[in-house]
């Protein structure tokens, strides 16, 4: 397949220049197989014929032991096709959130890559080329069919999830659509793990999982100006102060949806079902209790999920009263808690020395920089 797309691309000084709203250039790639249809574009599995960024590698599912045969010799690359027609042509799509995000964003192992952009004139449809990944954190969920993932590997999906978010923040961005399906993931070949407990422990073999963030559409700027939208992200990953309606919110709503989808990832179901915004908030109170102040436990951390007045101000503004229950007597993961410092987690989270196979997820997903478009 060859089509004409705004703007043309090509190579100067070993750099991918991108042209003016008046350029173009044409685009060659053998679409193979459709990975997803959703409300807002569909994605294809394409061997890629046309330019991409110097320095570009292979995508994680064609290296390691997870390779498959039949992709040898391709250049895979993911291409989303958005079902929006954008009138305003080029220049209209240059104010796309998530086009500003992608190309603002500097590269890192583990968020997706983006190789290429251009928009049709005759159909006035907006392309996206992406690095290809396998699958989704969803859809290794259910892979599993109950049986648990080994601890390393748990640590080692965390430790490349918190890495992704600490650079998308560092960067004055924040994603605000964390969920399991907005995080990709190329399995590649087997890895003795190092039992987290008990100690000395036969190794647990499990597969070595590549991550990298996408779907940047709701994405924002950390400097920009409220209010938002209130409703972000899909309600089983919603920060509380986002189910309260509130319009002016930033970086900790993608610490809390990081909290549930690591709970999810450890017992294979979602931890905050809710059915609805109001049940949302129940299924909350009943792990953490409501966010008074319970006091403090032995370690002198906070009791449930910590006090949170602004919550409780947020609360009666909407004439939402929060339920007097009890937390869990249990520990969950502080980037879960009602009111954190997400810095400081973000730090903690990214020196501890987690038990994962960097040597073999660095060989494969870092092996180079792609310049960016």
């Amino acid at each position: 397949m060859q089509v004409v797309g705004i703007p043309s691309v090509h190579i100067a000084n070993n750099r991918l220049v991108v042209g003016s709203s008046s350029s173009s250039s044409t685009r060659s790639y053998t679409p193979l197989k459709v990975l997803g249809d959703g409300s807002f574009g569909t994605v294809w599995l394409c061997d890629w014929h046309g330019t991409l960024p110097p320095n570009t590698p292979l995508s994680p599912m064609q290296c390691g032991a997870g390779a498959r045969p039949e992709w040898a010799g391709k250049r895979l690359v993911a291409v989303k096709r958005m079902k929006k027609r954008w009138e305003g042509g080029w220049d209209e799509c240059q104010q796309l959130k998530e086009l500003e995000s992608l190309r603002a964003i500097p590269f890192h192992p583990n968020i997706i890559p983006l190789y290429d952009f251009f928009l049709l004139p005759a159909t006035k449809e907006l392309y996206f080329v992406f690095e290809s990944m396998e699958g989704n954190l969803y859809h290794l969920i259910k892979a599993r069919k109950g049986r648990p993932l080994a601890g390393g590997l748990v640590a080692s999906i965390f430790f490349q999830i918190v890495s992704g978010l600490a650079h998308i923040h560092a960067n004055g961005y924040f994603h605000r659509d964390m969920k399991p399906e907005n995080v990709l993931v190329t399995t590649t070949g087997l890895f003795d793990y190092t039992p987290l407990s008990p100690p000395h422990s036969p190794p647990e073999k499990d597969v070595v999982a590549i991550i990298k963030l996408a779907d940047f559409g709701l994405a924002r700027e950390t400097k920009s100006v409220p209010p938002y939208t209130e409703y972000v992200s899909t309600r089983w990953y919603r920060a509380p102060e986002v189910l309260l309606l509130s319009r002016d919110y930033s970086n900790p709503v993608d610490m809390w949806a990081l909290g549930t989808i690591m709970a999810e990832l450890v017992n294979l179901r979602p931890l905050f079902p809710g059915s609805d915004q109001a049940d949302q908030i129940s299924k909350i109170c009943q792990v953490l209790g409501n966010p008074d102040d319970y006091g403090e436990d032995s370690s002198g951390g906070p009791l449930g999920g910590g006090s949170w007045p602004k919550g409780l101000h947020m609360a009666e503004q909407v004439g939402f009263e929060f339920r007097k229950v009890t937390n869990l007597s249990l520990s969950l993961t502080s980037c879960s808690a009602f009111s954190r410092c997400h810095h400081r987690i973000f730090i903690h989270y990214l020196t501890l020395p987690y038990p994962r196979p960097l040597s073999t997820v660095s060989a494969i997903s870092s092996n180079s920089t792609p310049t960016p478009v």
